[in-house]
C-alpha cells in the first residue's frame, strides 16, 4: 500500500466524520493497525474535528454557576432532601431553566457527523434547483433560437415576394408603355412549338425578352438573342430559361432591328451564331 497517497486520499476525513461505507471502514480498521502513519494522521484529523467542535460550542451564562451555588446552600440549611441531578432545579421564576447537561451526552464527532449530513442535504437540494434552473434555460434559448430562425425564414420569403412584385410592375410598365414593340417569335421548321417574344424601344434601344415555351438547354448550352439587319445577324446577348422564363430579362441594347431570331449556342454566347441551331425568329412589323 502506498500510505502517503492513501493519507491523501481524503479517506481519513471521511471516516472521521463517519461517511465511508461499511467495507471502508474495515479497510480502514486494517490500515489503522497496519501503518502507524495511517493511525497517527487517523488521530490528529479527530482532534482537529474535537477542536473545531469545541471552538464552536457555546459557552453557559456566567451568572448561571453563582445561582446555582447559592439555591445549593439555601437547600442544605433547610436539611431539605438533595434534589437528584436528573430533575430540573427551578433557580429563579423569571429566569427559565436551561439543563446544559445532556442525558445522554452527545459526543463531539457526531455533533460534526449531523452537521456534514446537513451540509450534503443542502449541497443535494442546490443542485437540483440548479439542474431545474438551467433546464429551463436550454428550452428557453431552443425556442428562441426557433423563433429567431422562422423569422429569418419569413424575412427571406418577404424578400423574395418583394422582388417578384416589383419585377411585377415593371413589366406592367413596359407592356403600357406605347413606345415599345413586341415581336413574337415562333418556332422554326425544326423546332416547331417553341415561343419567345421581344419587346423593344427604337427610341432608347432598350430591349427584353420573354422565353415563354424554349426547351431546357444542355448544362453547358444557353442561348443567345440576335437582331437582324440587312441579313447580318448583331448580337444581342444571352438569357437564361427555367424559373426566369415567365419573367422579362433585359439584354442588350439593340439600335436597330428587322427581325430577331433565337439560336443554342456554348455557355456565355458566340460571336457568331449557330444558323442549324436557330430555335426561333420573328419580324419587326412595319
Amino acid at each position: 500500500m502506498d500510505v502517503q497517497r492513501y493519507i491523501s486520499s481524503g479517506i481519513i476525513e471521511n471516516h472521521v466524520i463517519g461517511l465511508v461505507s461499511e467495507a471502508e471502514n474495515r479497510e480502514m480498521e486494517v490500515a489503522i493497525q497496519q501503518h502507524p502513519e495511517v493511525k497517527a494522521a487517523v488521530d490528529a484529523a479527530q482532534q482537529d474535528l474535537e477542536k473545531y467542535v469545541m471552538m464552536m460550542a457555546q459557552k453557559p451564562p456566567v451568572h448561571l454557576k453563582k445561582q446555582i451555588l447559592e439555591r445549593l446552600k439555601q437547600d442544605a440549611g433547610a436539611a431539605e432532601p438533595a434534589i437528584p441531578v436528573t430533575q430540573p432545579v427551578a433557580i429563579d421564576e423569571e429566569i427559565p431553566v436551561i439543563d446544559y447537561t445532556p442525558r445522554t451526552p452527545i459526543s463531539p464527532l457526531k455533533i460534526w457527523q449531523y452537521g456534514a449530513a446537513a451540509a450534503f442535504t443542502l449541497l443535494v437540494a442546490s443542485a437540483v434547483m440548479n439542474i431545474a434552473y438551467y433546464t429551463k434555460y436550454n428550452d428557453s434559448q431552443s425556442q428562441y433560437a426557433s423563433l429567431q430562425s422562422s423569422q429569418d425564414s419569413f424575412a427571406a420569403e418577404k424578400d423574395t415576394l418583394s422582388a417578384q412584385l416589383h419585377r411585377a410592375q415593371e413589366e406592367l410598365t413596359l407592356m403600357k408603355d406605347p413606345a415599345f414593340k413586341w415581336i413574337k417569335m415562333l418556332g422554326t421548321p425544326r423546332h416547331q412549338g417553341n415561343v419567345a417574344t421581344i419587346c423593344w424601344d427604337p427610341q432608347s434601344k432598350a430591349t427584353f425578352i420573354l422565353a415563354q415555351k424554349l426547351p431546357e438547354p444542355p448544362p453547358d448550352m444557353q442561348y443567345q438573342l440576335w437582331a437582324i439587319v440587312n441579313g447580318k445577324c448583331i448580337d444581342a446577348g444571352v438569357f437564361s430559361t427555367g424559373e426566369q422564363a415567365t419573367s422579362m430579362q433585359k439584354v442588350k441594347d439593340v439600335v436597330n432591328a428587322q427581325a430577331f431570331a433565337v439560336t443554342l449556342e456554348k455557355k456565355g454566347g458566340s460571336p457568331t451564331p449557330t444558323l442549324d441551331q436557330m430555335f426561333v425568329a420573328g419580324k419587326v412589323a412595319g
